[in-house]
């Protein structure tokens, strides 16, 4: 495996990087993942997938490029997807000088607040060279009752109060944070049901930056994923997304945890990335 880290944008002083997997010999001429981290916008880092998952799409001729972007509530959402964009639009325009590969066709995926940004962008950033959508366990719409109101699932775990969240607050932008560096603020947010308070600038921003029906009904090829026992996200937004999207395909995996697939000793866990594979295989042969 080869890894070949970039800068597509500086924030201040933060550089926003990229890092590209590709075959140790030669790059595919076969499309580009372009991934999007999870961490409720929160924290996590752009290098989060497992490496068995990194050598399986290489080994089946995808290259990988995993992007960051810059963390709420240092910045708002409006701020990432503006970064966001500009990642695009830097692989379209650099693929073959910097990444020394043969086509800029992409499939975006994200993995629960990143298959959220995954779906915005294929939406509303839309480029003929993407050829469909990855989303695992996420959602399209802000205005979901689940994610505006105290959940019952994070009442079970101790409580951040609102003050000691806002004390947790950097003075200035980043792009990665660990679990333990982060969660507290996302556990708060979840708990008193204003985690979108530390994402957005205003209340209307939330149907502002949610997919409206048509937005839907445009979009490309999608896989989609969700366990029907998530705990953080619930299974109904990836099954009305799959109802409403015309070219959807939907796993749906039992009784397993939200990030079912950070742990491939489950079975479902790594077919399921067999199954995008196979997915992706037939999208890239129409």
């Amino acid at each position: 495996m080869k890894k070949q880290v970039v800068q597509y944008a500086q924030l201040d002083q933060l550089n926003l990087c990229m890092t590209f997997y590709s075959q140790q010999i030669f790059s595919s001429a076969k499309a580009t993942i372009l991934y999007l981290h999870g961490g409720g916008l929160l924290y996590g880092n752009r290098d989060d997938l497992p490496t068995e998952v990194i050598e399986l799409f290489l080994k089946n001729g995808y290259n990988l490029l995993t992007i960051d972007y810059p963390l709420a509530p240092e910045v708002k959402l409006p701020t990432i997807y503006a970064f966001l964009e500009q990642a695009i639009d830097w692989f379209q325009a650099n693929y073959q000088k910097q990444l020394k590969i043969k086509t800029s066709d992409y499939f975006l995926f994200g993995r629960s607040a990143g298959g959220y940004l995954a779906y915005l962008l294929s939406a509303r950033h839309r480029c003929h060279k993407q050829k469909g959508l990855i989303s695992f366990y996420s959602y399209y719409e802000l205005t979901l009752p689940e994610l505006n109101q105290p959940s019952p699932y994070y009442q079970k775990f101790s409580k951040v109060s609102p003050l000691e969240a806002q004390a947790l607050i950097r003075s200035a932008p980043f792009t990665a944070a660990s679990i333990n560096e982060g969660f507290s603020l996302y556990l708060s947010g979840r708990q008193f049901g204003n985690w979108l308070n530390y994402c957005l600038a205003s209340i209307p921003e939330k149907r502002n930056f949610s997919l409206t029906e048509n937005e839907l009904l445009d979009l490309p090829p999608t896989f989609l994923t969700h366990s029907v026992a998530d705990q953080d996200i619930p299974v109904h937004s990836s099954r009305n997304a799959a109802r409403k999207i015309p070219f959807a395909t939907y796993k749906e995996i039992e009784k397993l945890p939200h990030d079912f697939d950070n742990n491939l000793a489950h079975p479902e866990s790594l077919q399921l990335y067999h199954n995008v594979i196979c997915w992706m295989n037939g999208v890239q042969s129409l």
